[in-house]
């Protein structure tokens, strides 16, 4: 199977008729961090919008164990997804009345976070592809199925396990090429009324607050609901209530039940989110292509703050090596010239260098020793745990927090 390849159709309803509106440059995959500085391979990074069902999704896809096979981002490393994903466990368990022989199966739930928090209340099991993160998991409790999630592992898991009660997928939905699989794997592993929680990055938020960064290459399907409906109507589903929160962003947390199940009433929610996306022209090419002008300022102003402080002979570092932000470093061309080094609490990517733009990255307490000036703050989505966790360190000494999104400003 090729590395890359060009999709001929949409996702959701096999239309051809897709509207290319965002190309950045090409660019390495976004968590390919490398143990040296070498010479990587770059992909098209191009996003089209499904004129006939409005699905936003990638114009070229990476082969899935290029990206997921070994995986360098958890969970577990922000604090903030720790206490929602805790809420979200919570809440399951009031919400569905699970009990201690109900089954709670997680579709790519990375090193286990979540699902950690219903060890011991409900029976749970993880589907990851990620060979890394099992023996991970397993430290919290958890047992990783190594697999891509689809139809046939669906068939497997059944098999092996018997058939969920929950199916959750938190910020995985987007991965997968292949949606038709996907929910027929759904179909196959959930119980006669049991209920699908998916929860994703909402478009509406990365337009409206010009999210860039988060288009990368893993994220092959930016969704709103409309399109969504169509797919799951396909296989016999449909979305019976709906929830937002802050995380990532802007986030939506859809609830999903077989439409013949009709255990839940359909919440009067879905029908008006439905009519809000018209209203806020998400279904207009126009907004797609004003946003992609908009976003245009964010780097070209981030460069010009940078050259001015380094004229100042300002010493500038990175604060978390994310995804988002080497398809920021990548797009604004910067490197161990501009910044020093980047800083992340995630141990495995320590001592490891950023791919394309090759900047050293170093453990969250070398920050403690040194003394720079500025810092970027790449994971703006967890701004406000970072700042409570610098307030009496790094910004007590006098340290600047550089915000790229949604605008570039400092915070000191």
């Amino acid at each position: 199977m090729p590395k890359i390849r060009k999709i001929k159709h949409c996702r959701i309803c096999k239309s051809r008729e897709l509207a290319t509106f965002l190309k950045f440059r090409s660019m390495p995959k976004p968590n390919g961090f490398l143990k040296k500085p070498i010479r990587e391979e770059k992909y098209p990074l191009e996003v089209s919008r499904c004129q006939n069902c409005g699905l936003v999704q990638l114009n070229h896809i990476i082969d899935a164990e290029e990206m997921f096979g070994h995986y360098l981002y958890m969970s577990a490393m922000s604090k903030t997804m720790d206490v929602h994903f805790k809420d979200t466990a919570d809440a399951l368990v009031q919400r569905f009345s699970l009990k201690p022989r109900s089954l709670v199966i997680d579709i790519g739930g990375n090193d286990g976070t979540f699902l950690k928090h219903l060890r011991g209340t409900t029976r749970i099991l993880n589907i990851d592809p990620a060979k890394n993160l099992r023996a991970i998991a397993a430290k919290k409790g958890v047992e990783n199925y190594v697999a891509y999630f689809g139809e046939n592992t669906a068939k497997k898991v059944l098999k092996k396990y018997g058939s969920a009660d929950i199916i959750t997928g938190t910020n995985v939905f987007a991965h997968i090429d292949n949606l038709d699989s996907a929910f027929k794997g759904v179909d196959i592993l959930l119980k006669p009324g049991g209920a699908l929680v998916m929860e994703f990055p909402y478009l509406v938020d990365l337009i409206e607050k010009n999210e860039f960064d988060t288009i990368y290459h893993e994220h092959l399907s930016y969704f709103l609901a409309k399109p969504l409906e169509h797919v799951l109507a396909r296989h016999g589903l449909e979305i019976f209530d709906l929830e937002k929160f802050p995380t990532h962003g802007g986030s939506i947390r859809l609830y999903v039940q077989r439409i013949y199940d009709k255990c839940y009433p359909v919440s009067p929610k879905v029908e008006k989110l439905y009519q809000q996306e018209k209203d806020l022209g998400m279904y207009r090419q126009a907004t797609y292509e004003k946003f992609a002008q908009n976003i245009k300022a964010i780097p070209n102003g981030l460069n010009a703050i940078i050259r001015k402080l380094k004229a100042k002979k300002k010493r500038i570092i990175g604060y978390g090596a994310s995804a988002k932000g080497n398809v920021l470093l990548n797009m604004c061309g910067l490197g161990p010239k501009d910044l020093d080094y980047i800083v992340d609490s995630t141990p495995y990517k320590q001592g490891l260098y950023t791919p394309g733009t090759h900047i050293p990255i170093k453990s969250e307490e070398y920050l403690e020793k040194d003394n720079p000036d500025y810092a970027i703050l790449f994971i703006w989505n967890f701004k406000d745990e970072v700042i409570k966790k610098q307030k009496d360190k790094f910004l007590k000494r006098g340290g600047r927090f550089i915000i790229p999104v949604p605008r570039v400003e400092i915070i000191s």
